[in-house]
């Protein structure tokens, strides 16, 4: 009988941190004028650094560029694995850190085959590891949550940055719009994914009242969605004029649309990940923003997106 007492109160604990997590995003976006022209202030400096050291390395292309999406691999990976560390998981961090950070340079400096040869070997050396620690308490999580790691990071985000910066040279096809193909798609990509997220923002302060998934992110409302895909087809309409690629207006508008709802959904992925462990940010290297996983979520579910939507649909126009 003792035991059944003890878990409604662990419930009701859970239950209480989740309810405080809550009730400080919501006074996040209630905070009084002065605070939050302080906080958009933040937002919009480290945005635009961020934003144009992320345009040089993507103009710069190469092996810089690999670099430069490795590091975001290397930081996004470190916080994943924090997180399940908090959750009381036991990655093996390490090996999870290595493999996320080395995927970019594989994706770009060898043939396909060898990305996916990486992948397999991984799962099997993550296999090795936990035989030869001789213990099988809590091996299924420790496997699945180092594997997940490297998907999330390394393979959603890593591999497929590199993907799409590439994909001009990856199909020979450099006439598609009046600037390199790879990086118009990147382009594209990103500006969409970004206009979404601040369209979503504003409008769902200004005008928020439908909750989309409250216990998941309770900022995120309907009318925030609305805004943000507002945005995101007006700027996908400026990408349409400016560059010129091919295709009808009004598929680059639907395309504007794709991205809001891909990245609003990389969103609750995140803050998924987050709730179950009582946070509301995963870093603070990034002010204004938190971690490096809170400004990319969006763009982990988008940028594969696109690179498929590009490759098999765009491209063949």
């Amino acid at each position: 009988m003792e035991k059944e007492k003890d878990f409604p109160g662990k419930d009701n604990q859970v239950d209480q941190k989740i309810e405080q997590i809550n009730q400080q995003i919501k006074m996040r976006t209630q905070i009084p004028k002065q605070d939050f022209r302080q906080e958009i202030y933040k937002r919009v400096i480290s945005g635009i650094i961020l934003g144009g050291v992320a345009l040089f390395f993507l103009i710069k292309g190469g092996i810089l560029f690999v670099f430069f999406v490795s590091i975001f691999s290397l930081l996004a990976s470190f916080e994943i694995y924090k997180l399940l560390e908090m959750k009381g998981e036991k990655p093996f961090t390490q090996i999870g850190i290595a493999v996320s950070t080395s995927i970019p340079f594989i994706t770009f400096l060898a043939p396909s085959e060898v990305l996916f040869a990486l992948l397999t070997f991984s799962l099997i050396a993550i296999f090795f590891i936990q035989i030869a620690s001789r213990e099988v308490r809590g091996a299924i999580d420790k496997i699945m949550m180092t594997y997940f790691g490297i998907i999330y990071t390394g393979w959603l985000g890593g591999a497929h940055a590199v993907l799409l910066r590439n994909i001009g040279n990856e199909l020979q096809i450099q006439n598609f719009a009046k600037i390199d193909t790879g990086i118009f798609f990147f382009l594209f990509t990103v500006l969409t994914t970004v206009c979404a997220d601040i369209g979503a923002y504003f409008a769902g302060k200004k005008f928020g009242k439908i909750k989309l998934a409250e216990k998941i992110s309770p900022g995120k409302t309907l009318e925030g969605f609305l805004g943000g895909v507002l945005l995101s087809v007006i700027s996908a309409i400026f990408m349409k004029i400016i560059f010129q690629p091919k295709g009808e207006l009004v598929v680059w508008m639907f395309l504007g649309f794709v991205s809001a709802f891909f990245g609003l959904l990389g969103d609750f992925a995140e803050s998924a990940l987050k709730r179950d462990v009582h946070l509301k940010d995963s870093g603070f290297i990034i002010p204004g923003h938190g971690g490096v996983l809170d400004r990319i979520d969006s763009l982990l579910f988008t940028i594969p997106i696109f690179y498929y939507i590009s490759k098999y649909v765009l491209l063949r126009l």
